[in-house]
């Protein structure tokens, strides 16, 4: 992986972490977020498949899946 693509996952990582505790104090749905995103245009397709990936493993983390 390259530095680029590292300094990426730790940004999604973090701003992942933003949104879990958003959407687990019930400020913000998870479908929400992915609507605005499409609507807008700022997620592309892999992105997309990124932040899925990650859900699914934070639902295994947390045995929710």
């Amino acid at each position: 992986m390259s530095d680029k693509q590292d300094e990426e996952s730790e940004i999604l990582k973090g701003m992942f972490e933003e949104v879990m505790k958003l959407v687990y104090q019930k400020q913000i749905k998870i479908e929400t977020i992915v609507q605005r995103a499409i609507e807008q245009g700022t997620i592309s397709q892999s992105s997309f498949n990124r932040m899925c990936k990650m859900l699914e493993e934070y639902g295994k983390k947390k045995q929710w899946v």
